[in-house]
Formats: structure tokens, sequence, C-alpha cells
């Protein structure tokens, strides 16, 4: 309870600090009934300007503190890195804020509705020449599937199983299929955040021969569903990495150069 007081105190401050009341209000409405405000809007956060999409917690992911254990992470190591891809890029938090430290960014996202919002908030904050983003999202193979939709949580959304046709069909590439398309050097130090929902091992299984290829490379993945061991199987195939904890549901995966 503690930890959750704490953590409430640094959201409210954050939204505080910029004057934005009715963020306060969504998030306790948010918290308390799973609803959030009725009209879109923009707003100004620690990050930057975010459009904030109405019944959904998009001023949730635009805030500072959100998922504050991945950015202290980040942010405590940004001079060490020259490049962020971003595989589950959402709305663009980290796509809008990283860039501040002279980082450039790739991001991926593959719903439409999330990827029509990144976009726009890579143009409120003059980010269309730093930041280049996909309507993708990462597997094993080049396929479309259906995604079953969270319409509050939209990142929280996740490919449906049941293939239910109400669902919305996205493409899933191999990383390695785009990989000509970034332009990376070999010598880039690059960040390679993948927050995809369950589909973390099948998103490096298509990342092969960017794993082996790029020395200087570090993931933090998200092993909330996926699991510790599933990932450092795949990653151990492929190469010598140094592992460890970021928060509950996150890890970093760092490759050790021989």
């Amino acid at each position: 309870m503690i930890k959750k007081l704490n953590t409430y105190f640094w959201y409210f401050f954050e939204y505080l600090k910029h004057g934005d009341l009715l963020s306060v209000y969504a998030s306790i409405k948010y918290v308390l009934f799973k609803k959030s405000h009725s009209k879109d809007r923009i707003i100004q956060t620690s990050v930057g300007k975010f459009f904030c999409r109405k019944n959904t917690n998009d001023f949730q992911f635009a805030n500072l503190r959100y998922e504050w254990g991945v950015k202290s992470f980040i942010l405590s190591h940004h001079s060490e890195y020259s490049v962020f891809i971003d595989g589950g890029s959402c709305v663009g938090a980290y796509a809008v804020l990283l860039p501040k430290y002279n980082i450039r960014c790739f991001a991926f996202e593959p719903l439409t509705c999330n990827y029509d919002v990144l976009v726009k908030n890579l143009e409120l904050n003059n980010l269309t020449t730093m930041v280049t983003a996909f309507n993708l999202g990462f597997g094993n193979e080049n396929k479309k599937v259906r995604f079953k939709l969270n319409p509050v949580n939209t990142g929280a959304s996740h490919i449906d199983l049941n293939n239910n046709q109400d669902g919305e069909e996205v493409e899933l590439c191999k990383f390695d299929s785009v990989l000509t398309n970034l332009n990376l050097a070999r010598n880039e130090n690059i960040l390679f955040k993948l927050d995809v929902e369950g589909m973390e091992t099948e998103a490096l299984q298509g990342a092969t021969d960017f794993i082996l290829q790029y020395p200087q490379l570090t993931f933090i993945l998200e092993e909330k569903f996926t699991g510790n061991k599933q990932i450092r199987k795949i990653l151990d195939e492929l190469g010598s990495f140094e592992y460890g904890k970021i928060d509950a549901y996150n890890m970093f995966a760092r490759k050790i150069l021989r």
C-alpha cells in the first residue's frame, strides 16, 4: 500500500507541476472505475506534448513517472546510446522523451489507432526528423494477425488467439526484414526495448541476424508474460549476455564484447 501511495504521489506531482488538474481527476476515475475523461485533449508533461484520446488512459502513458523503473534505467545510461528501438511503442512516450538526449529513435507500433496517435505526438513535439515510426509489430515471421483491442488501456492490446473477425488486423514482421531500412552502422550503441505483450520470444527469433551482427546491444524486455528463462534461452544461443532486473516486470540483457 505504501508503495502504491508513493507511486500515486509522484503521478499527481507530475500532473500538478504542469497545472493539469483534469489528469489528476482522470487518474482517480481510472483507478476507481476503469473509466477516463470524456473528451479528446492535448496535455503538456515533463516528457512532452501528448494527444490524449477520450475514454483512454493515454494521459497515464504521457506521465514521466509511468514505467518509472524502465525510464530510470534508460536515463541513467542515456549517454551510452546513439539509437533507441521501441518495439510496442503505443503512443510514443519513449520516442518523445529520448531525442532530448540526442538519441535517434525508431518506433514500431502495430495497432493503427495507436500508431496514428504516435505520429500525432511526434508532430506535436517537432520530432518527425529524429524519430521514424512504423505501423508494424514484431514476430518470428512476416504475417497478418488479429489483435484484441483493449479500448481503455490500448497498450495492453494483444494477439487474439481465437482470431475473432471483430479484432483489428495488424501486420507483424521479422525485425531482420526491416533492418536495412534503418541504416544502422555496426558501431552504433543500440538500446532495444521490447514490450509486446507476451510475444518477446517470437520477436527475438525474428531478430537473430541483427543480434548476431551488432556488438553494442542492450535489450529491455518485459518478462511478465514470457518469463525470464525463455528469453535467456534464446539470447544465450545467439551470443554472450549479462542479465539483470529493472523492476517487477522488466529485465535487461546487455551483450558482452569478447
